[in-house]
């Protein structure tokens, strides 16, 4: 038996290894395949174990929601089928999910110490938490599961875990720093994920320069490649997308571009049933609208790019509300764009922090000219909460956006 409280000391030992979800690397060094791939010849290999459908998503933006909805197509198949993502909202666990059920505390004590125990020297948290969960995969014989590539592509650890289809959802500029400063190479990091004769799906316009590129990539080591255009045929209503004769419970045009992305991927998988699959789908935290009065929209938009797709969903799909903004952001973000997006379209603005390593001051948000003296600095999340809330009032709308742990510290809340 697991002794209570180990999966706590299993997240506090995870704790004590480096990660770059929390700190910046020094530069793609930082990365090394070698590392986890000992890591699982260590654990038994279990990587090698994992079901026969293997899929990895990689992407600028996307890959969550298309490895969640190909889960469910797997799930709703009758697959026994797991799920990899990350970061995780509110708990480590949410990162592991069997059949839509998050890792017990218990199993994911036991992966992670079984982990720990052999890994190398310089082991990341996402390394050793992609281990652990390729190992508890394997002991529950999945006969599926779909892998969120974490940064990247061609250094990142689930890149490791041989695959039976690969799926690259859109390029766009980020974390330039580690990746290159153009689409093309970043596509290039996203395009080393595909793998020799191995099926690839792919969401991105094969003659843009970031297409050339993963054309240029499949063609090389004759992987088939399919193209996903974004459908045409969207309409936004209050509670989602209306894509034909389905509905789709999410907010933003580009989720039905997701929707078909995941679904060509698993196009051919027997028994498979995409209406229900894709219907059920939740996104956690992906302009997720959450019940109460007055509503309250969380969302994890961080870049520039992303908030801009919000605005955008929120335009679409509540034309002419004006929220009340509860704000917070990290400091290698960029303020400046970002209050230009939502200034004009947000009512008053409740800014806080949240991310003590770096997110940026609620004073210094607070502070920005762009909101015309409209912004308030509260002491913490639920403070800014409770404000926005009363500023919205009963019928209202509440916008939490700018940070994941923002997100993550409220959606419980709301």
């Amino acid at each position: 038996m697991t002794p209570p409280g180990a999966a706590d000391e299993a997240m506090r030992a995870l704790s004590r290894l480096t990660n770059y979800e929390r700190t910046r690397p020094d530069g793609p060094r930082a990365f090394d395949l070698a590392r986890p791939r000992r890591l699982m010849e260590l654990l038994g290999s279990p990587h090698l174990a994992l079901g026969r459908h293997v899929v990895q998503v990689a992407g600028t933006k996307g890959k969550g929601s298309v490895a969640r909805y190909l889960a469910a197509i797997f799930g709703g198949s009758g697959v026994r089928t797991g799920l990899y993502t990350s970061p995780h909202l509110e708990s480590p666990l949410e990162r592991i999910v069997i059949d839509g059920r998050p890792i017990g505390e218990e199993d994911f004590a036991r992966a992670v110490e079984r982990t720990l125990r052999v890994a190398p020297e310089g082991t990341t948290f996402f390394e050793a938490i992609t281990a652990a969960a390729c190992l508890h995969f394997a002991e529950a014989r999945t006969a599926a599961v779909v892998l969120e590539v974490g940064l990247g592509g061609r250094l990142d650890a689930t890149t490791v875990v041989p695959t039976t289809h690969n799926v690259i959802t859109t390029i766009g500029l980020e974390h330039t720093e580690l990746l290159g400063d153009t689409v093309e190479a970043i596509a290039a990091e996203k395009a080393a994920t595909i793998r020799p004769g191995v099926p690839v799906t792919c969401g991105v316009d094969p003659g843009s320069p970031a297409g050339r590129v993963i054309v240029a990539r499949a063609r090389e080591i004759r992987a088939p490649l399919h193209h996903v255009p974004a459908p045409a045929d969207v309409a936004c209503e209050p509670n989602g997308l209306r894509c034909g004769d389905l509905l789709l419970p999410v907010l933003g045009r580009h989720q039905a571009h997701n929707a078909a992305i995941a679904a060509a991927a698993a196009a051919g998988l027997p028994g498979t049933v995409l209406r229900d699959a894709l219907g059920a789908t939740v996104h956690p935290a992906c302009c997720e609208r959450r019940g109460g009065a007055p509503v309250v929209i969380v969302d994890g938009a961080h870049t520039a790019e992303s908030v801009a797709a919000t605005v955008q969903a929120l335009a679409d799909h509540m034309p002419g509300t004006r929220p009340e903004l509860v704000f917070a952001l990290g400091e290698d973000k960029r303020l400046d764009a970002i209050v230009g997006l939502l200034a004009k379209r947000v009512a008053g603005v409740h800014c806080c922090r949240v991310d003590l390593q770096r997110g940026r001051a609620a004073a210094e948000l607070a502070g920005h000219p762009g909101w015309a003296g409209r912004a308030i600095a509260h002491p913490d999340a639920l403070a800014a909460l409770a404000a926005a809330r009363a500023g919205a009032g009963p019928a209202g709308v509440v916008l939490v956006t700018g940070s994941l742990y923002l997100a993550g510290a409220l959606r419980r809340h709301t």
